[in-house]
């Protein structure tokens, strides 16, 4: 769970440091919590913040839990840093990170063989200044608005 850093208090800004935690191999990594909405209460999430995705990805099993009807979301397809193509089932869903609730754009697939939901920059990035600090294991998250 985020916690605000001594230095932000004092200077009043509202940044929170989530530490990193360790991944399915045993490495410290950015992931953190979020919660998503499904339409009677927040389920809690984790999510693998990756500054090189430009959509953020979840497991299809999270599109039911949150009662996505994947038929009625938009198919798109994203180019993976590999050049394979990654077809996704577009929504946007109601997130709660970092103190703010709002809309963030999502992609489901079955498609993305790792064992974490992705965080990617659409919807996340434009909200937050995310500092990566791998030597102190640390993710720094900075609202940048209130949108």
């Amino acid at each position: 769970m985020p916690r605000r850093s001594a230095a932000s208090k004092a200077q009043g800004l509202r940044r929170l440091a989530f530490h990193y935690m360790k991944d399915a191999t045993g490495r410290y990594a950015p992931i953190v919590y979020l919660q998503a909405w499904t339409g009677n209460r927040w389920l809690y999430l984790q999510a693998y913040v990756d500054s090189g995705a430009s959509w953020s990805v979840f497991h299809l099993d999270v599109a039911q839990l949150l009662g996505i009807k994947l038929r009625q979301a938009k198919r798109r397809y994203v180019s993976l840093g590999n050049g394979a193509v990654l077809p996704i089932y577009y929504q946007k869903i109601r997130v709660r990170f970092a103190g703010q609730e709002f809309l963030a754009p999502v992609g489901f697939s079955d498609a993305l063989h790792m064992r974490f939901n992705l965080m990617g920059r659409a919807g996340f990035f434009d909200r937050f200044l995310m500092t990566f600090n791998d030597r102190a294991r640390t993710l720094i998250v900075t609202p940048v608005s209130n949108a």
